[in-house]
């Protein structure tokens, strides 16, 4: 018996060891981040920021900060409120949301549980995610997705409508005729580029509370693939580039009231994982309903919040309002920024003319004898990439607000990325949208 308690002990002590060298495997890392590097990030972040110099206006256009392809509790993995698209799009100066609900039917109506429009300052407009396309019809009706997906899309963009591409990392019909626009950045393909997202979520769980926006980002890759396939559609005709949030808030746990007093738990994907009683066992976890209901909130991994501070749309447009929004949005007068990293309002891809004043920005069709150069102007110093039909032309040495090209200046799609460096490394800041000279 003495041997057989040994033995047994000796296996408990040797279980015990492996499973705290796992958790110190697992937790090493994301500790680290906690003390060290996100601290020091983010005084690196707040002292760059610093440098920020107001820009020269060059056109008469207003910018509009917006997310686009995101979920609501219209979605069947989303419980996301208005209450809580609306205040975290006031809490980071968001001025409008398109969402992309999933459909309840291959039968799409709009409106539906909410209506397009202002709130508190927001601007809303409903859409759907289904069949691989980001579709705002832009109008009261019906999406019949039982035809085939390329008469869908030309019956929403034969009525006024946008359809985009969405998670652009899978296969598209890319000779369709009729799509806008492409998703060139998604959180969402970012996570599911990843081996395994064990590491991630263990990232969150020690720095979620605090240093969320640097977790979002160590997610981060550039999307080489589809950036390279964005670039050579842009050689046939003009295609949209745009951000994806694809944000559901659904990586959580939360607790609400059911009618009969009882408390209902909702996990991952919002789906109900146990139904309790309130007992003096679990009271202290609950707190007064806000205003969406719940008692209880446990945000794991995602937020709306941070969502609308990391991959930001950046909108040219004169107007707050759906038929000038999504007027620019085809146009692609816009460009995406990383917000969290520094504001980008003020910066401008343009084309000036031979009187010295811009004949075009990013989005439009200009003509090379037309153009003198082609410019930028940024409140942030950033090294500078131009890109031309997916080729590397040139790349700025260091730092600077501003930048210009002139050399033999010939047909072509013209985009623009910029890094800034707010420590030792260049970080990813801005997609622009082509200039195509013609």
């Amino acid at each position: 018996m003495k041997r057989l308690r040994k033995a047994i002990k000796n296996i408990l002590l040797s279980l015990l060891v492996v499973v705290l060298t796992a958790l110190l495997f697992i937790f090493v890392k994301p500790l680290w981040h906690r003390f060290i590097t996100y601290p020091r990030f983010q005084k690196q972040v707040e002292a760059f920021q610093l440098k920020k110099k107001e820009c020269q206006l060059v056109s008469n256009l207003k910018t509009y900060r917006g997310v686009m392809h995101l979920h609501s509790f219209w979605s069947h993995d989303s419980k996301g409120t208005i209450y809580d698209l609306v205040s975290a799009a006031k809490l980071r100066n968001i001025n409008f949301i398109f969402l992309t609900d999933h459909p309840h039917g291959n039968i799409d109506s709009f409106p539906r549980g909410y209506s397009r429009g202002m709130y508190d300052g927001v601007l809303l407009e409903p859409g759907s995610e289904k069949q691989g396309f980001d579709a705002w019809p832009l109008r009261d009706g019906v999406v019949n997705w039982n035809a085939n997906k390329d008469t869908v899309s030309k019956q929403i963009v034969s009525n006024g409508g946008i359809v985009f591409y969405a998670h652009t990392e899978e296969p598209h019909n890319w000779a369709n005729e009729w799509y806008q626009g492409m998703e060139i950045y998604n959180f969402h393909s970012n996570v599911l580029e990843k081996k395994s997202t064990l590491p991630i979520l263990t990232d969150f769980l020690i720095n979620g509370s605090k240093y969320r926006a640097w977790a979002y980002r160590g997610i981060f890759d550039r999307q080489t693939k589809i950036l390279e396939r964005w670039d050579s559609l842009n050689t046939h005709r003009k295609i949209v580039g745009f951000s994806a949030v694809d944000e559901h808030e659904n990586v959580n746990f939360r607790a609400r009231y059911l009618k009969d007093g009882r408390v209902q738990w909702m996990g991952i994907d919002t789906k109900p994982i146990d139904t309790v009683k309130v007992s003096f066992w679990n009271r202290w976890m609950f707190h007064e309903p806000d205003q969406s209901g719940w008692i209880f909130k446990w945000m794991l991994v995602n937020t709306y919040e941070t969502s609308f501070n990391n991959s930001v749309n950046y909108l040219f447009a004169d107007t707050l309002t759906v038929p000038n929004i999504s007027h620019h949005l085809i146009l692609g007068h816009h460009f995406t920024a990383f917000r969290f990293l520094a504001d980008a309002t003020g910066f401008c891809w343009y084309g000036e003319g031979i009187d010295g004043k811009m004949c075009g920005m990013m989005g439009d069709s200009i003509k090379v004898a037309d153009t003198r150069k082609l410019t930028a102007i940024s409140p942030y110093p950033g090294r500078f990439t131009l890109i031309k039909d997916g080729k590397t032309l040139e790349v700025t040495n260091g730092e600077t607000y501003q930048y210009s090209f002139d050399k033999s200046l010939t047909k072509g799609a013209y985009r623009l990325e910029v890094e800034v460096k707010p420590g030792k490394e260049w970080q990813l800041w801005i997609y622009t949208n082509p200039i195509y000279l013609y």
